[in-house]
């Protein structure tokens, strides 16, 4: 295996898993609400989810994108969607905060593991990253089994850590959202990365 080609691997993961995007917002965001250890199931599914996502990169699903460039459409569609409605919760939440014990509801709650599973089928950040990857990286292996033995480790090494660190933020986040003030400026700037997602996964 060429070493030079894995360590740009790597920066690869950790660049593109540490910045924001659509998991990293909703896991801060759920640890915010309901803390930590609430959102550890999320944040399994996501990359349990991711992990299939890059499976199937690695053993073609990036071709099928190229003969069919409408399904990328779809899905950044779907994500933005998606996107757009997070974001209004929280300017929502800006624009009239209440203290943490009344944004919660009886009927809100953390991800489940499958639902931040099958969140990545329109989460359009993951599907550019895994395909990005599967194609710039062909060269670490032959077979495509290989390359995914390489890979997919490679990325929950080095990429899940990225999202506990979120997790970690919106955790510390939590006991500020008691002040209506500081909630203000924390659900204003969640509203902005978000809205500023859209526009990367949009133009990407």
């Amino acid at each position: 295996m060429d070493l030079a080609l894995y360590f740009s691997l790597v920066v690869f993961v950790i660049s593109m898993s540490i910045t924001p995007g659509p998991n990293n917002l909703m896991v801060m965001s759920s640890s915010m609400l309901f803390g930590f250890r609430a959102t550890l199931p999320h944040w399994i599914g996501v990359n349990i989810g991711f992990s299939l996502l890059l499976l199937a990169s690695v053993f073609g699903l990036g071709g099928l994108v190229e003969r069919f460039p409408q399904f990328l459409w779809v899905v950044k569609a779907v994500g933005a969607l998606w996107l757009i409605w997070m974001s209004s919760i929280f300017i929502r939440a800006a624009i009239n905060p209440k203290p943490i014990d009344e944004t919660r509801n009886d009927t809100s709650r953390p991800f489940r593991i499958h639902e931040g599973a099958l969140f990545q089928l329109v989460n359009p950040k993951a599907l550019l990253m895994t395909i990005s990857a599967s194609g710039a990286f062909i060269a670490l292996a032959d077979a495509a089994a290989d390359r995914a033995l390489i890979m997919v480790p490679t990325f929950f090494i080095f990429g899940a850590p990225c999202g506990l660190l979120w997790m970690a933020a919106g955790g510390t986040l939590h006991k500020f959202l008691g002040d209506p003030a500081h909630a203000r400026w924390i659900n204003a700037v969640i509203a902005l990365l978000l809205l500023f997602t859209i526009w990367v996964v949009v133009s990407g």
